[in-house]
């Protein structure tokens, strides 16, 4: 799938709370891509709203950031 060009207001959001998500939880892009088990640019797309992200992956991404505020992914996802 090609990269979004102009990703909207909420795919931005989704991408932004994933990130802090991954620093609150003290992970690199590279910690968080070998946990996953995906390249690290996935990574850094992912929260720049370059690609989508499925609720599996999102809920995986939660998981490795031991992220347990369940209303949070629910908003997300």
């Amino acid at each position: 799938m090609p990269p979004r060009l102009n990703p909207t207001l909420r795919q931005r959001r989704v991408g932004t709370e994933l990130r802090k998500m991954r620093e609150a939880a003290g992970l690199s892009t590279a910690n968080l891509s070998r946990a996953l088990g995906i390249d690290r640019t996935q990574v850094s797309q992912i929260e720049a709203a370059k690609v989508g992200v499925s609720p599996e992956r999102l809920r995986s991404f939660a998981a490795a950031c031991k992220c347990m505020n369940e209303p949070l992914i629910d908003a997300l996802e």
